[in-house]
């Protein structure tokens, strides 16, 4: 983190009609289908129960598939549902090809499985290959030094201080704090745990367990799932000397734990079991990774047309905006992207099951201005479930906290803060459950913030997503040109164009009203520009003439946090608004 942190030192004042990414190009040729994906991140113990337990699970994905259609998303990304003792909330994995009984059977993913790809949505799965848990077979069967399980973990004996001491292999440190090392006294010898000891890492080194997890991805593959996020990736592979890491906590001191040459190489042979399902039935597969580093680092892991590897390297470091960043900040971030990566590996995350939401990190008005900046950016954009609606982080007490790991890895925030249920109507528990109590408590807004409210505002988070994400849709924004400007400190600006047609996202991230005027983008848009989609915090409207040369209508004063989307054809921004309008209402009356 102190990486993150280190590069956002920066504050350079920017003015007048700055252009920060140079006009990027892409011919009207056929794209694959994660390069211009709207991907839906789903938590499936707070997306849906059907069964009254209080917990999410996979019948009540089911339940909800035509909510996700209707929202105009191409992929979900399910997190783990495998058999688990849930010690890390499913990522501590006891059977990789099992479904744990909170989330339902085997044959219920069979359905869910066919179901989404039904509604012509792609399927990803969430594969954890780093570590499984404490009580996996394997693990328990090394445990005992039952062959071929010996060598499937890391196993060290102990340090000798004297003839009566001794103590943990190294000075390595989990990430949750404390030494990474676990005695087992049944073996007696230390076992490596990066993460929590009930995590138990895998020896990536013995070629059975590469074989074990590729198995993995095969049978998950053979059941008709579309690709893989892979968890944890920089922890894979450790130094082979077990040399003691220099001194101190920092990122930079983990030379021996995180990020290892062969973590690369991994990923590419994993990527070749895809692309090897992917040439039999024509139908690409995508593996994309976990990996908070820069993405000069993350590129790495793409790898080339001779050795592929991941085809989308998460890029993380938007989960971390606050409202201290100025549009110098972004621009130097979305520049860093598209610098580094190739076009068709350009991603964009904002929230996520670890970090703190959107709503709760700025402003309930910012949701709509972040959302225009992510979801008609070139590339992948990941959506985080309840981010459409502008879900906050749950205030909880101690005893509603389910996360032994809150406040872990040296933070002071609660994961379970952004994990909360997902929130349908103003029913009890929001919809979420019949049970008395859902598993974390629903937000204590969700009687006028929930979906079916949202749905009936024509200017709610929800129905502003929907607009953005059929807008995403079009040819100008699959393939049209970019090119990025920072019109003031705080007013940023991008356009996608192509032939005669430019949409410009336009956005105040500062706190206080900003005047943008033609002499600030007469550079970088024709004149005059129609108001396409607004924020619900927008003085201008949709169908709005601005930038002309009129004289009232050459200047447009942008409220704190708000955001517009601009078109050059007055036409397709009112029929476009409409019709999405419309649509919603028709299919609420159909279903």
């Amino acid at each position: 983190m102190t990486q993150v942190f280190g590069f956002l030192l920066f504050s350079i004042l920017s003015l007048g009609c700055t252009e920060g990414v140079p006009a990027l190009t892409q011919n009207l040729t056929e794209l694959d289908w994660w390069e211009t994906t709207l991907l839906y991140q789903l938590y499936p113990r707070s997306f849906k129960d059907s069964d009254g337990d209080g917990m999410g699970d996979l019948n009540g994905i089911i339940e909800k598939l035509d909510y996700i259609k209707d929202l105009g998303v191409d992929a979900i990304w399910i997190q783990p549902f495998y058999k688990s003792p849930m010690y890390d909330m499913g990522y501590d994995v006891a059977d990789y090809k099992a479904v744990d009984p909170v989330f339902g059977t085997l044959d219920d993913f069979k359905k869910m499985q066919k179901a989404i790809k039904d509604k012509g949505i792609k399927l990803l799965l969430d594969y954890v290959p780093n570590h499984t848990s404490d009580e996996c077979e394997w693990f328990k069967l090394s445990e005992q030094r039952v062959e071929p399980y010996t060598d499937y973990y890391i196993w060290r004996d102990a340090k000798r201080i004297n003839d009566t001491h001794t103590t943990v292999p190294n000075n390595w440190i989990g990430m949750f704090h404390g030494t990474a090392w676990r005695w087992s006294e049944k073996r007696k010898q230390y076992f490596l745990h990066q993460f929590a000891p009930q995590q138990p890492d895998l020896n990536f080194r013995n070629p059975r367990v590469k074989k074990e997890m590729e198995d993995v991805l095969r049978f998950w593959l053979d059941l008709g799932v579309d690709g893989f996020r892979v968890d944890a990736v920089p922890w894979l592979y450790e130094a082979e000397h077990f040399m003691d890491e220099p001194p101190g906590d920092g990122w930079h001191n983990r030379i021996y734990t995180v990020e290892q040459p062969e973590n690369i190489e991994l990923v590419k042979e994993w990527r070749a079991v895809l692309d090897e399902y992917s040439r039999k039935d024509g139908n690409k597969r995508l593996l994309a990774i976990e990996d908070y580093s820069p993405p000069p680092k993350l590129k790495e892991y793409i790898g080339n047309e001779t050795h592929p590897g991941s085809q989308i390297p998460f890029f993380f470091w938007l989960t971390f905006v606050k409202n201290e960043w100025n549009t110098t900040v972004v621009d130097r971030i979305v520049q860093w992207v598209t610098t580094s990566f190739p076009r068709k590996a350009y991603n964009w995350v904002l929230d996520n099951h670890d970090n703190s939401r959107t709503r709760t990190r700025l402003s309930d008005e910012s949701v709509d201005v972040w959302t225009m900046f992510m979801l008609l950016m070139p590339g992948l954009t990941s959506v985080y479930c309840g981010t459409e609606l502008g879900m906050e982080d749950l205030n909880l007490r101690k005893d509603q906290q389910k996360d032994p790991f809150n406040g872990g890895n040296g933070r002071t925030d609660l994961r379970d803060s952004y994990r909360g249920p997902m929130i349908w109507d103003d029913t009890e528990n929001a919809g979420f459950t019949t049970a008395k109590y859902s598993w974390l408590p629903v937000q204590p807004s969700y009687w006028r913030w929930n979906v079916k409210a949202q749905q009936q505002d024509p200017n709610s988070h929800l129905n502003t997503f929907k607009r953005l994400a059929a807008l995403k849709k079009s040819p100008i924004i699959t393939h049209g040109d970019f090119q990025t400007h920072v019109i003031s400190t705080w007013v940023y600006m991008y356009t996608r164009s192509l032939e005669d047609e430019t949409i410009a996202v336009l956005i105040n991230i500062g706190s206080e009203t900003e005047e943008v005027c033609v002499k600030n983008v007469g550079c970088a848009l024709p004149s005059p520009m129609f108001v396409n989609i607004r924020s619900a915090n927008s003085i201008v409207n949709i169908g709005d003439t601005v930038f002309s040369h009129e004289k009232s209508k050459r200047c447009i004063h942008m409220r704190p946090h708000s955001g517009v989307v601009l078109s050059t054809s007055k036409g397709v921004s009112v029929t476009y608004s409409m019709f999405i309008i419309l649509l919603a209402v028709l299919s609420k009356l159909i279903l």
